[in-house]
This record gives structure tokens, sequence and C-alpha cells, in this order.
């Protein structure tokens, strides 16, 4: 009886077996890099989560999310840049600039200051989702009650 098992699992396991992790890719290493590019709309979801997560951040005083999230935003607009250049319509050295700003509010603990460089940034994005033709993606300061009220934002929370 036992043999009946014996067969069917042997299979399976030279069928998932790879020693170098890429079953059912051959000549695929793992260390090769993937040919994935994250399409412009994926890239602005991140920016917008993590700028909305970047106001939150502020609001509960926890600067060491504020500055992780703020680089987040860098990065996505690195992204567009770099992936999408012969679509991106617009140029972000300005928010960049912007970002720089709301860093420098960031390192001084400063909410008058944030506000003022992260109201910038808002209009940036409006102005830069005019340019590319898409007004109609309007973006402002996040309302409260959060949308990330299961997130556990305050500074120590996993203390």
């Amino acid at each position: 009886m036992r043999a009946t098992w014996v067969i069917p699992v042997a299979a399976l396991v030279l069928l998932l077996d790879s020693s170098d992790g890429s079953a059912g890719q051959p000549g695929k290493s793992v260390d090769e890099p993937s040919n994935y590019v994250p399409s412009i709309g994926e890239i602005m979801n991140k920016i917008d989560l993590s700028r909305s997560k970047l106001w939150y951040s502020v609001k509960l005083r926890n600067w060491a999310l504020a500055g992780y999230q703020l680089d987040q935003v860098k990065t996505g607009f690195d992204d567009v840049s770099r992936h999408h250049p012969d679509k991106s319509n617009f140029d972000f050295a300005n928010a960049q600039k912007i970002a720089n700003l709301i860093e420098e509010a960031i390192v001084a603990r400063s909410d008058e200051q944030f506000q003022q460089s992260f109201a910038l940034m808002t209009t940036e994005c409006n102005d830069c989702h005019r340019a590319v033709g898409k007004p109609f993606l309007h973006v402002e300061a996040p309302k409260i009650p959060s949308p990330y009220s299961d997130k556990m934002l305050e500074p120590g929370a996993f203390r």
C-alpha cells in the first residue's frame, strides 16, 4: 500500500526540486533581474499611499515614520522618471526640491514648516496631473478619520 504514494511524491519532489530555486524555469537564475516594469499607475498608487502616510505620521508626531514615507515618495518620483522617461511629461526636479523642504521640516520637527511644504507638494502633484492630461486626478491633504486606522502609526507603537 505504501508503494502507491511513493511514485507521485517522488515525481512531485523531482518536479519542484531545483538547485537555484527556479523550478519550472529552465536556465533562469535567481540572480537574474526581472523584466517586470511597474506601470505609471502602480508607481503613482505607491506614491499616493506613502504621501498619505507621511501626512498622518506627522500628525501623530512620528518623525521617523515621516522620514521613511518621504523616502518612499522620492523613490516613486525616481521610478517614474527611470521606468517611463518617454511617458513622463513632467519634470520631477521641482517635486524633488519640495520633498527636500519637507525633509527639512521633518528634521526640524516643525509642524508649520511641514504643512507649508506639504501644501506645495499637493499643488505640485495637481500641476503634474494637469500637465499629463489627467486633471481629474486631483489630490489634497488627507482627511480624518484615517483610512489607515488598522495601522499603528504612533511612535513607539511596537515597543
